[in-house]
């Protein structure tokens, strides 16, 4: 994984936050691979962005938010 973050876009930023808020699942890429995730929260920590979510598997995951592809 790259240290370098590249910030996300304000449009995923505000369905991020929109899914959050209704409590929704969402469909995204995660290293290359399709699935379903609920995310929970978002957050600002040393200058990037983490989603916070639950994976596939009801797993709680903390991810930088740059490593994550909504699926349009």
């Amino acid at each position: 994984m790259s240290t370098y973050y590249q910030k996300i876009s304000c449009a995923d930023h505000s369905t991020y936050e929109l899914v959050i808020m209704r409590g929704q699942s969402i469909r995204v890429v995660i290293n290359k691979e399709s699935q379903i995730i609920k995310p929970l929260d978002i957050v600002t920590k040393s200058g990037a962005e983490f989603l916070i979510f639950l994976d596939e598997n009801n797993t709680k995951q903390e991810l930088r938010a740059d490593k994550v592809i909504i699926e349009k």
